[in-house]
């Protein structure tokens, strides 16, 4: 019996440990996922990458985050200086500029159907993948 729990805890203990998180160097990052970034934060470098079940988290020297896919698209941004405008459908940042005038979008989460997108004001839109708005409500 005591054989049977020191090797199942011994097999735990290696599951853990072999999907961990693990940092990685940004070479390591696919194409596409580097293209992303030196396209859309230029003059910005990579500080820190972690790989975690064919995703990556990454910050940039600015402070800003970003969540990639295996093969290298956005799943969340957020940067205090702004998510740039050209990583979201034309629809949302034209939503925001006309009905937010002057105000960050600090955080893009995407999921496979909905956009969440958070602004400096503290309000939280909703739209489909298609830039269509689906809903909104003030972050308390």
């Amino acid at each position: 019996m005591k054989k049977n729990v020191l090797i199942t805890a011994i097999m735990m203990i290696s599951a853990a440990a072999m999907f961990a998180d693990k940092v990685i160097s940004p070479e390591q990052l696919p194409q596409q996922a580097k293209e992303l970034i030196s396209s859309n934060f230029p003059g910005k470098t990579i500080q820190f990458v972690e790989a975690d079940f064919n995703e990556y988290e990454i910050q940039l020297n600015d402070g800003t985050e970003l969540q990639l896919s295996g093969s290298g698209e956005w799943q969340e941004i957020k940067s205090y200086t702004g998510v740039p405008a050209n990583m979201l459908p034309s629809e949302i940042t034209n939503y925001v500029a006309k009905n937010y005038p002057n105000i960050l979008i600090l955080k893009a989460e995407k999921d496979w159907k909905n956009i969440e997108i958070k602004l400096s004001n503290r309000m939280e839109l909703y739209f489909d993948t298609n830039g269509k708005l689906l809903g909104q409500k003030y972050d308390d």
